[in-house]
């Protein structure tokens, strides 16, 4: 039975996702998504409580599968350049996604009146950041990097490979840069970060 039900779970944050996406959060119903489920709504209740906690999910479960594999990505055995781009590669890949740019954008609006924006950092960007801020912390502690707030650290990372590129995506500018643009803002993103935080004994 747990199986029919996870797979149940998973169908209605699939549907859901699509709703949220086509017709935003406020605009969505328990009703429209009980409506393209299939089933009743009490057929979600028995699932989530709310449109809020559907919402959450749907946040969570994108994190899982469209960023984690970014931070996921981070070897701390490898070379600190390799490692950085690499990541900074996959993280902004990720974010500039469609789907992941509409979450985002709804996230934001809805956060003057509920806990989505919130929840959504709660459930997305501030454990990944989290995460890599250790592997800054690790790199600091091994000389490579020098000492600093690791979080700090992390956020100076997060906006410079952000830079040239997420405004004008989430602000429809320019919704869709190549891989070749991901990879060339990234670098500049990576030098930049390196030539302020690197250790003076691991320079080249």
């Amino acid at each position: 039975m747990r199986v029919k039900s996870e797979t149940k779970r998973q169908t209605i944050l699939d549907i859901a996702t699509r709703a949220f996406i086509e017709q935003g959060f406020n605009n969505t119903s328990m009703s429209e998504i009980a409506s393209r489920v299939g089933g009743s709504k009490s057929t979600l209740y028995n699932y989530f409580s709310s449109k809020e906690e559907i919402f959450s999910a749907v946040m969570a479960s994108s994190a899982k599968t469209d960023i984690a594999e970014a931070f996921e990505s981070v070897d701390p055995k490898k070379d600190i350049e390799t490692t950085l781009n690499k990541f900074g590669r996959n993280y902004l890949s990720s974010v500039l996604s469609s789907g992941l740019m509409a979450i985002w954008r709804m996230a934001i609006s809805e956060s003057e009146r509920s806990d989505i924006g919130r929840l959504f950092y709660a459930e997305g960007p501030q454990k990944g950041w989290k995460r890599l801020s250790h592997y800054l912390s690790k790199k600091s502690d091994e000389g490579i990097l020098r000492h600093a707030d690791s979080w700090v650290c992390a956020m100076h990372l997060k906006g410079l490979i952000e830079a040239e590129l997420f405004l004008v995506a989430a602000l429809g500018v320019d919704t869709a840069p190549d891989a070749q643009r991901i990879e060339e803002a990234v670098s500049r993103a990576i030098t930049v970060f390196l030539l302020a935080y690197r250790a003076e004994a691991s320079r080249p």
